[in-house]
């Protein structure tokens, strides 16, 4: 069973715009039939520049919106069936741009307790639970902090705590290190990572930084609500010219490559890491 799976996925929805004449309504296609197939313990990364759609394929995946086109099965479960709500968000938590949205308690591990609370789990479970998820994320010795107290970074990883109390098999996170200095998108993307490949949760980020992109086993471009490219990492930032019509960036290592070939040094195109550039670079000594 596929994790997620979307099939003619269409959102459409009103905008109302000011005029010198007064207000008017424009409809906005959001998302336009968009067919994706997500794996059980996957790392998905979805790209696009501002306004593409995006955060609109998240939202849509929590069932935070409902589609006016076509269908998204998260685990089996159709997100328009309103009976299947409940479960689909404890199925696929989301973590948001700024984590202080979602921090509700004045103490770290009551608000990493407050997702299962409300979902009725035994206090014995709960204290288990808070434990379990504060190792996850290597924050144990800030159980008793007051969150105003951390940084963009550890807060944030305390979100990504207070989802996985809830027991989710697969996480979307909406540009989690937007607003966060290197060093907490460091910690945030290792603590990611480390959920996909020790934990097994299927991890679905939308981001727009090109160097985290990197990290995933598949990575989708979403452009004006459309699904344009699709594949593996180097697969897709191998089309330099392509991402740029779209006003996406590279990784900076690949768009180094780009330009050495384009000065007809014979680089291997598909270049993303460091690491792959001194190994190329050291093969002409």
């Amino acid at each position: 069973m596929k994790m997620v799976k979307a099939e003619g996925l269409t959102y459409e929805y009103t905008k109302i715009m000011e005029t010198d004449h007064g207000t008017e309504e424009h409809r906005v296609v959001a998302l336009k039939n968009v067919n994706i197939e997500i794996e059980k313990g996957e790392f998905v990364v979805v790209l696009g520049h501002n306004g593409s759609g995006k955060s609109t394929f998240a939202k849509h995946i929590n069932a935070l919106l409902q589609p006016t086109g076509g269908t998204l099965w998260v685990k089996g479960m159709n997100t328009q069936e309103e009976g299947l709500i409940w479960e689909i968000r404890q199925t696929a938590g989301m973590v948001f741009q700024n984590p202080d949205n979602q921090l509700v308690a004045t103490v770290v591990e009551e608000d990493i307790a407050f997702g299962p609370e409300n979902m009725g789990v035994p206090p014995k479970e709960i204290r288990m639970r808070v434990d379990e998820a504060l190792d996850a994320v290597r924050m144990k010795e800030f159980a008793a902090y007051t969150p105003s107290k951390l940084s963009g970074g550890q807060k944030q990883r305390i979100a990504i705590a207070g989802v996985l109390a809830m027991k989710p098999d697969c996480i979307v996170l909406d540009e989690p290190t937007a607003m966060l200095d290197p060093v907490g998108r460091r910690d945030v993307m290792e603590t990611i990572e480390r959920l996909n490949k020790e934990e097994g949760i299927t991890v679905i980020l939308i981001t727009h930084y090109m160097d985290e992109a990197v990290r995933g086993d598949k990575v989708y471009v979403i452009d004006d609500g459309d699904l344009v490219m699709k594949g593996t990492p180097r697969e897709i930032f191998v089309q330099v010219e392509k991402l740029k019509e779209y006003g996406l960036d590279v990784p900076q290592v690949t768009e180094v490559t780009y330009l050495l070939r384009e000065e007809g040094i014979d680089l291997p195109a598909d270049i993303l890491t460091v690491e792959e550039m001194v190994g190329a670079l050291c093969q002409f000594n």
